[in-house]
């Protein structure tokens, strides 16, 4: 089981995991959008790989990045990571978790949101 932190809000998910030191094994972050498009994340400011997990309307995984490193880059030439299909909500865990969890497309997640 994954905690997640929600991150429903656009400051929310402009902060993300940015600038945290480390993240427990059973813990994550959870984007929630009101629209499904391929939601485009970079990992500038970010201090710990993940693994960023897309899923569709129905919490069905279309697409992962797995172990996407740290940037240290200083303007905004980070690299940049999207699905290529409509996502509604977007999972970061640890770099790893996805693989030890046994996460890949096509699984769907099951979680509530308050």
């Amino acid at each position: 089981m994954i905690q997640a932190e929600l991150a429903d809000t656009a400051q929310k998910r402009a902060q993300g995991l940015m600038f945290r030191e480390h993240l427990a094994d059973d813990r994550g972050m959870l984007f929630i959008f009101g629209d499904a498009q391929p939601w485009t994340f970079w990992m500038k400011n970010t201090k710990i790989p993940l693994d960023i997990i897309w899923m569709d309307a129905k919490k069905t995984i279309i697409h992962i990045e797995r172990n996407t490193p740290i940037c240290t880059r200083q303007d905004d030439g980070c690299p940049q990571y999207h699905s290529e299909g409509g996502a509604l909500y977007v999972l970061e865990l640890g770099a790893g978790r996805a693989a030890a969890l046994q996460l890949q497309p096509g699984v769907k997640l099951s979680f509530k949101q308050p």
